[in-house]
């Protein structure tokens, strides 16, 4: 997961919301401990007690940007950090263009969130496709600007991703060994009135992301995602950012 060091509130909400649920589903967060995106991602997934990896632009001994100490600290006992580059070597703007092909190849998949025209997380989109890694980017408010460079990827050709919903039905393979068996198939499969019934019923104690949901629902993965969307489009139940509500 990449974005911008200049990150919008909203768009520093989402990513962590976001990075929370997927390291809840049992996915590693990958990203480079850079302000802003980067840095909501590592802690959304330790908040939730997930995994994080920080693939960093210096030597591993060395803390930047120093507003990151803390951070730095937790994923050094909580998480993983990686360098190319040997202890003692100071963060230079080359190497972060440089580290950037290690954060696509050491995913399946990559996140972008907030990124400007000529953005360097768009030098992360081009490396992931050269390494045959799947590409998300999520769309923002035309007016900011601050998603120009995510709109451009979605032009061509990036799948467009506003909740983990896109990511399971662009690429379900990814779901594989998560915490959960996405291919669970019920002896007795439930209907549609039924999975309605859950997820309204789970709903009515507040909202919910859709990992909470999916611990609760008694069903299939895509069986869930089916009847969440059929719910919206039936006007019952809304999302604002990662939560799922019952629409007053």
């Amino acid at each position: 997961m990449v974005g911008s060091r200049v990150a919008s509130w909203h768009g520093r909400a989402f990513a962590s919301q976001l990075a929370g649920q997927m390291a809840a589903l049992g996915f590693v967060i990958v990203s480079g401990l850079a302000r802003g995106i980067d840095a909501v991602c590592h802690q959304g997934a330790l908040s939730v007690g997930g995994k994080t990896i920080a693939v960093l632009g210096h030597g591993c001994d060395l803390v930047y940007p120093k507003q990151n100490s803390l951070l730095f600290e937790r994923i050094v006992t909580e998480g993983l950090l990686i360098s190319e580059y040997p202890d003692g070597t100071p963060a230079r703007p080359h190497h972060f263009p440089a580290r950037n092909r290690l954060v696509t190849g050491l995913c399946d998949a990559l996140i972008v969130l907030e990124a400007k025209a000529g953005s360097g997380s768009l030098i992360s989109a081009r490396l992931a496709l050269e390494q045959g890694r799947e590409v998300f980017a999520v769309p923002g408010p035309v007016l900011q600007g601050a998603a120009v460079g995510c709109h451009q990827l979605i032009r061509e050709g990036a799948h467009l991703l506003d909740s983990i919903g896109d990511l399971y039905r662009e690429a379900p393979g990814l779901f594989e060994g998560c915490s959960f068996d996405a291919s669970i198939n019920p002896a007795s499969p439930i209907s549609i009135s039924d999975a309605s019934h859950q997820i309204l019923s789970l709903l009515s104690g507040g909202p919910l992301v859709l990992a909470n949901l999916k611990e609760g629902f008694e069903g299939r993965f895509d069986h869930l995602l089916d009847t969440l969307h059929a719910l919206e489009l039936k006007g019952l139940i809304a999302r604002a950012g990662l939560f799922y509500h019952l629409k007053a």
